[in-house]
């Protein structure tokens, strides 16, 4: 790596293979990448081809049949459950193309959420720094609003707030314009790659829209479960 520097994402032989009724399937096979800190990367591939699955693990979210992921330092394969979600409470942040908004909570509750559950600020802080956000993603005025009130664009918009409170290393986005018409979708993804910037993650996103995907400084192709384009970002 450049300058000697540890990469935020380093994976090595990961694969993932999962029992059906016809035997074992391979959904994931021998991912070798290299993710450096402060990058973008899109994973791009067809429907099925296992780029959704290559983020979960990336994220710690799934375990893996064989290989090995590091991030932010940290093996996975060597953290418990509770450990891998302490990692991603502290340093990841997320955003889904279901935006996965708590429904019985405001849009201020749900971005105060990760940080209430860590428990390490007062309530009040957690108040004013999620109303930051929330002005920042130019949604002020509807703090007090829950989720089914809100349009498309504007939940998402609160889960973009929600997955940066915590000043995340690491930005995961799963085809986050995927549930949004094109205008909407644009102008979240320019809010996106604003905030990350502003915020100096590392953004690895899934996406199946090739302009979105050239935004980024490297994309990943996985066709059939194996990765056509390697990148040591």
């Amino acid at each position: 790596m450049q300058n000697n520097i540890e990469p935020v994402i380093e994976v090595r032989g990961l694969s993932k293979r999962v029992k059906d009724a016809t035997g074992e399937l391979t959904i994931l096979d021998q991912i070798d990448l290299s993710i450096a800190k402060g990058s973008s990367v899109a994973i791009v591939g067809a429907s099925g081809s296992g780029k959704s699955t290559l983020l979960g693990l990336l994220a710690g979210l799934d375990s893996a049949s064989a290989g090995s992921v590091r991030l932010l330092g940290k093996e996975l394969s060597t953290l418990n459950e509770d450990e891998r979600a302490a990692l991603r409470s502290g340093a990841v942040g997320f955003v889904f193309q279901s935006f996965q908004l708590m429904p019985h909570l405001t849009a201020l509750e749900n971005v105060m959420l990760p940080l209430e559950l860590r428990a390490e600020m007062p309530h009040g802080e957690i108040a004013a720094h999620a109303r930051s956000l929330l002005d920042q993603v130019g949604l002020a005025q509807r703090t007090g609003h829950y989720p089914k009130l809100l349009s498309g664009g504007e939940q998402q918009r609160v889960a973009l707030a929600r997955a940066f409170v915590t000043h995340p290393a690491v930005l995961f986005a799963d085809e986050p314009t995927g549930s949004l018409d094109a205008a909407t979708g644009y102008a979240i993804i320019d809010l996106m790659f604003e905030m990350n910037r502003r915020n100096g993650a590392t953004l690895v996103l899934v996406t199946h829209d090739a302009e979105l995907a050239e935004r980024c400084d490297a994309t990943v192709t996985i066709e059939a479960g194996r990765l056509v384009n390697g990148i040591g970002v």
